[in-house]
């Protein structure tokens, strides 16, 4: 993947299907975030950590999740089953089908232990060969598996191909369900805050662990009111740590997805942060905006505490959620956020702000330094 994207031609968002802990559709995700509602912190039992085996219809639940997403979106663009048959497909996810292969493994150790396979339908494209069967996609499939900004690339890499003249249009979605390894994994990294996500305040302890599917449709085409437009983006991969984000290296993502849009730091009318709410990535994050945008950066705001953190499905998801409240004419707050961290000098929105045409940062930062800024344009 080239580390920036100079989009030669309108690349706009189509179609959008969305599934989260706020609801299905776009207008349940804009509902929730103007009303800063919490994303849930408790699970039920079957679905607990230390419970046993998950339910047995949770390999089904996975698939109808991105099912129904995918359907939203085509049916939104008005994509017919000829225009199916080509299109090409951009899945970005952390945890992959592993949520399937949980179960599938917890069946079979009740049967047989001994011989049961932890994986036992390995590979990368599982998902997306799903799609393919389920749609008539007979196009390219690409699965993008880079943490946190798995999706993002997707959406960055189908934008690019589109604007290049190599595609008409394409499906890109993001996926990420209930898992114990994802789940635990957190855990074990004291990671998990157990009171509620808040991005940037001061006390800050963690992240709550999100699911949700984003399906989004892009195509090349005139513009219109309303149309949320990829501009440029960029990535940038950091081998600093395994884990924890550095300032300089999300500010030069930064910097180059700008310079790929062709905007200024002064353009940009406000920013979805990444926010996830944990000290370290957090920290690193609202240094970086004050490195690229000085003492007084842009408004921004952190959906993660309503839509808990999606892992790899967060780009579609947060670019949908961003697309509906754009379309509502506000920036909803990062929800939970009280007091300021002296360190960072900062605080993001605590009441919704009105908003318009103009343009957009999106960040997204991931485990192993994979880093991901998109600029969008938005036409009110």
């Amino acid at each position: 993947m080239n580390d920036s994207a100079s989009l030669q031609r309108s690349v706009r968002v189509a179609g959008r299907g969305v599934v989260s802990a706020l609801g299905r559709g776009v207008a349940a995700q804009v509902e929730g975030l103007r009303a800063a509602r919490p994303a849930p912190l408790a699970l039920p039992d079957s679905h607990s950590l230390y419970h046993p085996a998950a339910p047995l219809e949770q390999p089904e639940r996975l698939w109808r999740l991105l099912d129904a997403a995918v359907a939203d979106a085509l049916a939104e663009a008005g994509v017919t089953d000829a225009d199916q048959a080509d299109l090409a497909l951009f899945l970005g996810t952390s945890s992959l089908d592993i949520p399937d292969a949980e179960a599938r493994y917890a069946e079979a150790c009740a049967r047989d232990a001994d011989t049961a396979l932890a994986l036992d339908k390995p590979g990368y494209g599982n998902l997306a060969e799903h799609l393919a069967t389920r749609f008539g996609f007979a196009g390219p499939r690409y699965t993008y598996c880079t943490a946190c900004s798995s999706a993002a690339n997707a959406l960055l890499q189908a934008a690019q191909r589109i604007a290049a003249g190599e595609l008409e249009r394409a499906l890109v979605v993001g996926v990420e369900a209930y898992n114990k390894l994802s789940a635990r994994g957190f855990e074990a990294l004291m990671l998990a805050s157990a009171d509620g996500a808040r991005p940037f305040d001061r006390d800050r302890n963690g992240l709550v662990l999100g699911e949700g599917v984003g399906a989004v449709l892009l195509e090349a085409g005139e513009a219109r009111a309303g149309d949320l437009l990829l501009s440029g983006g960029a990535n940038l991969c950091d081998t600093s740590s395994s884990t924890n984000s550095e300032p300089g290296a999300i500010a030069e993502v930064i910097r180059r997805a700008l310079a790929s849009a062709d905007c200024e730091p002064a353009a940009i009318a406000a920013i979805k942060a990444h926010g996830t709410s944990t000290p370290s990535n957090d920290r690193a994050e609202g240094l970086a905006l004050r490195q690229v945008f000085g003492d007084d950066p842009p408004p921004f705001s952190s959906f993660k505490p309503c839509l808990g953190h999606t892992l790899g499905a967060c780009g579609t998801l947060e670019l949908i959620a961003l697309h509906g409240c754009l379309q509502a004419g506000v920036l909803p707050p990062a929800a939970g956020f009280q007091h300021i961290d002296p360190e960072l000098g900062l605080a993001p929105l605590t009441k919704e702000q009105p908003v318009g045409a103009g343009a957009y940062l999106l960040d997204y930062f991931g485990f192993g330094g994979n880093n991901t800024a998109l600029v969008v344009r938005y036409l009110a």
